[in-house]
């Protein structure tokens, strides 16, 4: 079966992906959910990508990419390094690559970011951030996961690739992102990607919100990239 590597978004860690990894492990998926450094300013792309790299070290094909949130940039370099991966983009920035002509607005208006500090890091507060990302946990879920949020930082550098890779790729977008409008995604999809996009129900945060849905999603997308029977 498949190897996932899945990347976690800014301020989030390895461990947002847990409640996913125990469902692809039901459907005899591997996964690695490696801990990227987002809250490092000094850290260049590549130097974000780094620990992912590292994590996929020896493992065969097929590999799944996974990239959520902000972390679709280092997902694209990481695929461009194994054409024969399937890169999934998972409610998407998608902000490395120059977007085309006649893009609607990126972000949901009014979406309360903390502030940046000097050293250009955003933090949160924890009962901010369960307000703004996870309305739609349980309660006591919601505050483990605001209480393990960490700074996070903007790339330093630019970024390596200059165009997106050449590998067989897939969007997947939440109807009630809370970060990014829904029309962004479609339209980059289509028009930066040229893939016809597939929408979920819920939040930005699928793999906490419903990951028995989403395990669903990616072993099928993962047994069509393969041409694997189903389950």
């Amino acid at each position: 079966m498949a190897t996932f590597c899945l990347i976690h978004g800014n301020w989030h860690d390895g461990s947002c992906w847990e409640p996913l990894i125990d469902r692809l492990q039901a459907r005899d998926h591997d996964s690695l959910a490696p801990d990227l450094p987002f809250g490092d300013p000094k850290a260049s792309y590549a130097d974000r990508a780094h620990p992912a790299f590292e994590a996929l070290e020896g493992v065969p094909d097929p590999v799944v990419i996974v990239g959520h949130s902000i972390g679709s940039a280092e997902a694209a370099l990481i695929a461009a390094t194994r054409p024969s991966s399937l890169l999934v983009y998972l409610c998407p920035r998608l902000d490395a690559f120059p977007a085309p002509p006649g893009a609607p607005n990126v972000f949901r208006e009014g979406f309360p970011f903390p502030p940046s500090r000097p050293d250009k890091t955003r933090v949160w507060d924890a009962d901010a951030a369960i307000d703004a990302m996870y309305r739609r946990l349980p309660p006591e879920t919601a505050r483990e996961f605001a209480e393990r949020l960490h700074p996070g930082a903007p790339a330093a550098g630019d970024y390596p690739l200059r165009e997106h890779p050449d590998v067989p790729t897939v969007l997947v977008y939440a109807t009630d992102d809370e970060f990014f409008e829904p029309a962004w995604e479609r339209f980059i999809a289509r028009e930066l990607l040229g893939v016809d996009p597939i929408e979920i129900p819920g939040g930005h945060f699928p793999m906490l919100e419903n990951p028995d849905a989403l395990a669903e999603l990616f072993d099928r997308l993962a047994r069509e990239h393969e041409k694997l029977p189903s389950s």
